[in-house]
């Protein structure tokens, strides 16, 4: 039987590409939907081979053509290139059979196929191999010869002109969007933090040194602020009036702008030769799906879908190749591919021909032009930017040398790595993007019945991924735990010893394929340790208390202008910070190191606990503020101080769920945090001023680490039961960076345990 070839009226291809006869399309402006192959491209050229009532999905879907084929037949052909060459190793399957084994095409592109028909969709074959477009051929008659599948190149270089498509809401009207066809995933994706990426006003408060948190002009000056005029995020060049309160990327690595006398660094007014040069990287991660050139940009050019959709469809469907040994984000490691081919018949203009590269090798609608990719299966793409070694970026410093490689700022690849979950294949996505069972294909149209290349193919669910990258604060359903609350298992032992109770807290990390937090060195778990008997709570006096990443309002020592004299604390800083209800606690150095247990360095026993930085401080007195005076604070009860221990104002403990993050330094327990260091030593900075890693106490996979304390047991307490309890809280914000910025931090409460012990 003589092979097919038609040529297709304008009418149909003006069809096609409004949707008409539905052809689903992920595309930017640059391109158009093509006819049927793209399923027609993919038939015999020239090359002498023949098929049998070969037509596209899109005609036959239109058409209602059933297919008169046995349950099972075979299909032999080859695959070649779009000039005619054969293809070897080229993969080919049935559509909808990418979860089972595929045949491999032969030196000379050959292969033979052996199909199935059940009576539903429309069999098709396909043929993808990686650096090409997919084809397929759907079957409507057992073929009587040999047929051919032309697979279209996708080859560098990345075209700058390219367009991005936005991704839409999902039910969009148009196939401009990703959202018309992919319902669901669309609507996933708006609700994740990809989504909010290059928006997140936090981010771009860091970026530009602002404060979001303080919208007016006596707001900022009461801060300590100025109130200034920037760029507009979002904006081409729009000015806003904003709170500046130093500590940007923009400042800090461009020390010519940003001064107190001059415009701000991101003023839109600023002369091209005083505008900052330097951007730290930041848009490559944060706003990548920029139209234009791809890496280096400046965070404040992303507008429109960029600035709207953060690291959106698009963008990640472009990524061609991951190379690790390359900085991350699009100035190095995620090799961005943006199509330049264009269509050799079919609409006038020779519009691009557009590409989206993935996991699965069936993806033939040539509105998509699917792209092998098998990295997105894979934790590698994820380390595009969850993995970053950073230079020394604010100019005059330079890193530690045991860092001199680059300062590891963002490890959760190689923590995953690392990991059992790397040696057993579970890669990120099995808990960041978990199978959707809701759906039969990623088009929200696709199901048994219509299987076809245009509507796609039936698949198991762990093919079709949901699109929320599932955070630390995001469960499933409302019944079901956040991420991060199954993620750290603790347990409490307390022991009577002459009049005093000791407590051995342990954490283990059971549930989590990377250490616990992970992510942006800002993020800590804060434990508190607590003890109570005869519902009196008890004064701890040994064992380890909250450092300074619990958060303080103002921090001092003992002897150096500050001083005790019974209840009477004379801290002249503290008076205009300080209210009535507010805590004091007083901890002494005790010239002990916490050992542990922890991640990358200070993993192991490579370092002395001394030079894994996290000094003991003992607890020596808790006070409740009375008032406050002119020159300090009246407390409740007179503290114990000594010239050299240190004093925090903060808090009062609370461990509710949600609750605004409290200053909880000094009290009985411990943070767990990379804490970075900038050239002056100053702890708990932004990751962008780091030169060096004080401590990382943070949870590796499958670890277990162990904290003492110590309560003093009052006379009170005999012939009853003593209860502990250690509580676990997430804080994704630090509360100083918070404070400072005026955002509205929270802490989580993910874990707690207990134990009880009698008391003779």
């Amino acid at each position: 039987m003589a092979r097919t070839e038609r040529a297709w009226p304008l009418g149909l291809w003006l069809s096609l590409a409004l949707g008409v006869v539905g052809a689903c399309a992920l595309r930017g402006p640059t391109e158009t939907t093509s006819s049927s192959t793209s399923a027609t491209s993919a038939m015999p050229s020239g090359q002498g081979g023949a098929v049998a009532s070969l037509v596209s999905s899109t005609v036959a879907s239109g058409a209602g053509l059933v297919p008169n084929v046995p349950p099972s037949f075979e299909v032999m052909g080859r695959v070649i290139d779009q000039d005619g060459n054969p293809l070897a190793k080229a993969f080919v399957l049935q559509g909808g059979r990418s979860h089972e084994p595929a045949i491999e095409t032969t030196a000379d592109g050959a292969f033979t196929l052996t199909m199935t028909y059940l009576g539903l969709g429309t069999p098709t074959v396909v043929a993808s191999l990686r650096g090409y477009r997919t084809a397929g051929l759907e079957v409507l008659e057992v073929p009587s010869e040999p047929i051919e599948l032309a697979l279209t190149a996708a080859t560098p270089p990345d075209n700058e002109s390219y367009a991005y498509g936005a991704p839409g809401k999902g039910k969009d009207p148009s196939t401009a969007f990703c959202g018309h066809c992919h319902d669901t995933i669309a609507a996933e994706f708006q609700t994740s933090k990809h989504a909010q990426a290059a928006r997140d006003p936090l981010v771009h408060d860091l970026y530009a040194g602002t404060a979001s948190g303080f919208t007016t002009k006596v707001a900022c000056d009461a801060a300590g602020g100025t109130w200034r005029t920037g760029h507009a995020p979002g904006t081409a060049s729009d000015a806003a009036l904003k709170c500046y309160v130093g500590g940007g990327v923009l400042p800090a690595i461009n020390p010519s702008c940003g001064v107190k006398a001059s415009l701000a660094c991101d003023d839109p007014a600023l002369s091209a030769a005083d505008r900052p040069t330097e951007f730290g990287g930041c848009a490559d991660c944060h706003a990548p799906g920029m139209s234009g050139k791809a890496g280096g940009r400046d965070l404040l050019d992303a507008t429109e879908i960029a600035y709207e959709n953060g690291v959106h469809c698009d963008f990640c469907h472009k990524v061609a190749d991951v190379d690790l040994a390359l900085p991350p984000g699009t100035a190095g490691r995620l090799r961005v591919q943006r199509p330049h081919e264009t269509f050799q018949s079919g609409p006038p203009g020779g519009k691009v021909r557009q590409v989206m590269f993935g996991p699965l090798l069936d993806v033939p609608n040539p509105n998509m032009g699917g792209s092998l990719q098998p990295q997105f299966a894979t934790a590698t793409f994820c380390a595009g930017c969850h993995e970053a070694l950073q230079p020394a970026l604010v100019p005059g410093t330079t890193l530690a040398p045991r860092f001199a490689a680059g300062l590891p700022v963002h490890t959760t690849y190689t923590e995953w790595l690392a990991s059992p979950y790397a040696k057993g294949g579970v890669p990120c996505q099995h808990c960041h993007m978990p199978p959707n069972d809701a759906l039969d294909s990623s088009a929200d149209l696709g199901n048994a019945e219509t299987a076809s290349i245009t509507f796609g193919f039936p698949r198991p669910s762990d093919q079709i991924r949901r699109h929320i990258f599932r955070g630390p604060l995001v469960s499933l359903s409302p019944q079901s735990l956040r991420l991060i609350d199954s993620a750290l298992t603790s347990s409490v032992k307390a022991t009577f010893t002459a009049g005093q109770l000791d407590v051995d807290v342990s954490v283990a990390n059971l549930g989590c394929g990377h250490a616990v937090p992970t992510g942006d060195p800002m993020r800590a778990i804060v434990m508190l340790v607590e003890a109570q008997c005869n519902g009196v709570p008890l004064e701890a006096n040994g064992g380890l208390t909250v450092d300074d990443g619990g958060g303080a309002k103002a921090q001092t020592t003992l002897g150096s202008g500050v001083s005790l004299a019974g209840m009477n604390l004379t801290w002249a800083a503290a008076t205009g910070i300080a209210n009535a209800g507010d805590v004091v606690r007083l901890v002494r150095p005790s010239g002990a190191f916490h050992d542990y247990d922890g991640v990358g360095l200070f993993a192991g026993g490579a370092l002395l606990a001394s030079e894994k930085g996290i000094p003991i401080a003992l607890p020596v007195g808790l006070a409740t503020v009375l008032a406050v005076t002119p020159t300090g604070l009246t407390l409740d009860r007179s503290l114990p101080g000594l010239n050299g221990d240190v004093l925090y104002l903060g808090d009062a403990t609370a461990t509710l769920d949600g609750q605004t993050s409290r200053a909880l330094a000094g009290a009985p327990g411990l943070v767990y945090a990379r804490v970075l260091v900038d050239g002056q030593g100053s702890r708990h900075v932004p990751h962008f001023r780091g030169t060096d890693i004080a401590s990382d106490n943070r949870i590796a996979p499958t670890k277990v680490q162990h904290s003492a304390y110590r309560f003093a047991l009052p006379s009170s307490c005999k012939q009853t039961t003593a209860t502990v309890q250690a509580t676990l809280l997430y804080r994704p914000l630090p509360h100083g960076e918070a404070r400072l910025r005026g955002w509205d931090a929270h802490d989580y409460r993910i874990g707690t345990s207990a134990d009880a012990i009698a008391i003779p």
